[in-house]
């Protein structure tokens, strides 16, 4: 898969690269989506979760994006989730919205 990817929190735009990536597997409670658009701004790179998880782990190189769309396409096992492949979402923020 295609990815816009930021390899260097100090060289700002100049650090983001257009790179092919392996596709994710989904793993215990995982969703995969395919995305099909997505909102960029420059201000994500210096938006302190673009480069640190949670709990303080250095995440480059960070795939930045949000304002996401797209279709399911795997999941990980999960007794409790309704979702099903070919489901559509979109994410604004950190929520998740079906899209009928």
């Amino acid at each position: 898969m295609k990815a816009i990817v930021a390899t260097d929190q100090t060289a700002g735009t100049a650090g983001v690269k257009l790179v092919e990536r392996p596709e994710p597997q989904a793993a215990i409670n995982d969703v995969v989506v395919q995305i099909h658009a997505s909102g960029f701004t420059g201000d994500e790179l210096t938006w302190p979760s673009t480069w640190t998880d949670r709990v303080g782990r250095d995440r480059a190189p960070s795939i930045p994006g949000h304002e996401l769309a797209g279709v399911v396409t795997a999941l990980g096992y999960s007794g409790l989730n309704q979702t099903r492949v070919e489901d559509r979402f979109r994410f604004t923020g950190l929520r998740a919205q079906p899209i009928p």
